[in-house]
């Protein structure tokens, strides 16, 4: 379990309650989590302040890395399977 999965775990918040609270679409959490949008680092430090440093912009960031990586290798195998 991550940061953020783990803050959402702890507290019932989800990505669009957050998104909320933060002002934005939700998307704007949701894409990046799921490697389709990269994440800027002044996102990552929102996510910070609107989680009182329970998930830090390094833990955002990192899981958007990490979903990227994987969304990545999938796209990678499609293309290169026959």
């Amino acid at each position: 379990m991550n940061a953020l999965e783990r803050y959402f775990a702890e507290t019932g918040e989800n990505a669009h309650k957050l998104a909320e609270r933060i002002g934005c679409a939700a998307s704007t959490i949701t894409r990046p989590l799921k490697g389709e949008r990269n994440v800027s680092l002044d996102f990552a430090i929102s996510i910070e302040k609107a989680t009182a440093g329970r998930v830090t912009a390094e833990d955002f960031v990192s899981i958007c890395l990490a979903a990227k990586k994987r969304a990545s290798g999938e796209a990678h195998a499609e293309q290169v399977s026959p």
